[in-house]
């Protein structure tokens, strides 16, 4: 078996994920597993389909064997899902390649950002930036192009490759089996709203298909990703936004405890209350947004403490480690994977959510609120929808092994 593996959101699983895939097959892969992003992504908001629904569409799309990541680390900062998608990867316990797309295709330059990186992280350049209210990401920025120059700071101009570098860093904080191996992204760049050939970036895809668009969107998906989709808009499964949870966030962020607030994950600074001074003047979740938003506080930190506030994710709780794995898809050489690290894995597998419960309650409440939170924002509210209930698609074998 020559195992390769991938961190995805596959929101939702299009054209540039097969090839993708296909580079990795290429490449000499003949089992490819995937981590994927369950019903919240990392820009802080429900996923455009459930995540039955995408991982079915990655693994009609060519993946073999698709994984849960912990909503924990789904919805964070770029460095804790980086952690929490490796030691999850990690816990199959099988050597062999991480492949990920990258803006600039050179894992070399990827390796010395690292290493510039750890220069600048705590660094006096770093700390005067913070204090001159700049937000971290900014802040770090500025702080490599004095400490190593324009060049490693351009890279993390880079939405992929920013992840690239925390997954290379997250494989050397762990001892991880698996090496790096990137290739560079083709067609268009992140959230483009153009098109390049058959390629569109995931965000112009959502939009498409939100707007009804999808005999438009249907040329730069995989032929069965597509019919899964179009089912999931029939069943009225599928676009979910926090915009139709918009009253509930409002009475939340002014309900919960102000120190329950103030101990969420990546608050500090006053954001806590910030928040809820937003919230007693909001009237819609943008008003909301830019009310808090400021130098020192950028949109994506605060939606993601809205999200955090939303599914009850305290600062301890984030910093947990990867404890299971959770099996979401697979067909028969993802059942291959799954025996082979019967014998090599060093966390326990999961099919069934109530089991999982039963075991790691921490982290299978927040997971079974990113559901609901998932079902309460699609247009119209679905009741039998929930973790308790088996919502893959039929024709995509998920039984196996126990757990």
């Amino acid at each position: 078996m020559n195992f390769a593996a991938v961190i995805a959101e596959f929101n939702p699983f299009h054209n540039g994920h097969a090839y993708l895939v296909r580079q990795m097959r290429e490449a000499g892969a003949t089992h490819v597993a995937a981590v994927m992003s369950g019903h919240m992504v990392q820009r802080a908001e429900p996923a455009c389909f459930s995540k039955w629904t995408r991982a079915a569409a990655a693994v009609a799309g060519g993946v073999d064997l698709v994984l849960e990541l912990p909503v924990l680390y789904a919805c964070a900062t770029a460095e804790r899902f980086a952690m929490g998608a490796v030691g999850t990867l990690n816990g199959l316990g099988l050597p062999g390649t991480l492949a990920f797309g990258s803006e600039c295709g050179d894992a070399e330059a990827l390796r010395r950002c690292v290493g510039a990186l750890e220069d600048a992280d705590g660094s006096e350049e770093l700390k005067g930036y913070l204090a001159r209210g700049y937000a971290f990401p900014r802040a770090r920025e500025l702080a490599l192009a004095d400490r190593s120059g324009e060049e490693a700071a351009a890279l993390l101009r880079e939405p992929n490759n920013i992840l690239g570098v925390e997954y290379l860093r997250a494989l050397e904080r762990t001892d991880s089996p698996l090496r790096p191996q990137t290739f560079r992204r083709i067609g268009v760049g992140h959230d483009s709203r153009r098109t390049a050939g058959n390629i569109a970036s995931a965000s112009l895809l959502r939009e498409m298909l939100q707007a009804g668009a999808s005999r438009e969107a249907r040329a730069y998906l995989p032929e069965e990703a597509y019919r899964l989709y179009r089912r999931d808009y029939a069943l009225g499964l599928a676009g979910a936004s926090f915009y139709n949870l918009t009253p509930a966030v409002l009475y939340l962020l002014q309900a919960i405890p102000p120190e329950k607030l103030a101990g969420l994950p990546d608050m500090g600074e006053g954001l806590d209350r910030k928040l809820r001074r937003a919230a007693r003047r909001a009237g819609t979740l943008d008003e909301l947004l830019a009310g808090a938003k400021s130098k020192r506080y950028p949109m994506s930190r605060i939606k993601r403490a809205v999200a955090h506030a939303m599914l009850g994710i305290s600062r301890e709780g984030a910093a947990l480690p990867p404890a299971y794995l959770r099996v979401l898809a697979f067909n028969e050489r993802g059942q291959e994977i799954l025996r082979a690290a019967k014998k090599t894995a060093n966390l326990p597998v999961y099919h069934s959510f109530a089991r999982l419960e039963r075991d790691f309650p921490a982290y299978a409440a927040p997971e079974a609120l990113a559901t609901e939170l998932f079902r309460l924002g699609l247009p119209k509210i679905q009741p039998d929808f929930s973790e308790y209930r088996d919502q893959r698609p039929n024709f995509i074998r998920t039984e196996g092994a126990e757990g």
